[in-house]
């Protein structure tokens, strides 16, 4: 069923999401990197509260609190896709000043 409603580039939102071997998903923050169209799939990139060694592209975000997160946050290497409809709730969103960052890392992990 179609969601109601729309989430654009830069939404915070909490949903399931994937484990990278797919074999359950953790409920956690993620940021809508591109908006549910021209189907009902988002493409998101994870948050973490955990920093551990940051790899190539991963990198905090600056204004955590606006963004409606409740601890110092991380944009981690885990991208996915999933349906708009898993999502639980919309937290907020990002600051122009922390999208520069996550265009340049989509960049560097997609090879664009």
């Amino acid at each position: 069923m179609p969601t109601t409603t729309a989430y654009d580039r830069g939404a915070v939102v909490l949903l399931p999401f994937p484990f990278s071997d797919q074999s359950s998903p953790k409920v956690r923050p993620a940021i809508v990197a591109s908006p549910a169209y021209p189907s009902d799939d988002l493409l998101v990139v994870a948050v973490s509260s955990v920093a551990g060694i940051l790899r190539p592209g991963e990198f905090s975000i600056q204004v955590w609190r606006e963004a409606g997160l409740i601890h110092p946050s991380f944009v981690k290497r885990a991208i996915a896709s999933v349906s708009a409809s898993l999502i639980r709730k919309h937290l907020g969103r990002l600051r122009e000043d922390d999208l520069y960052p996550l265009d340049d890392s989509l960049r560097l992990w997609l090879g664009l």
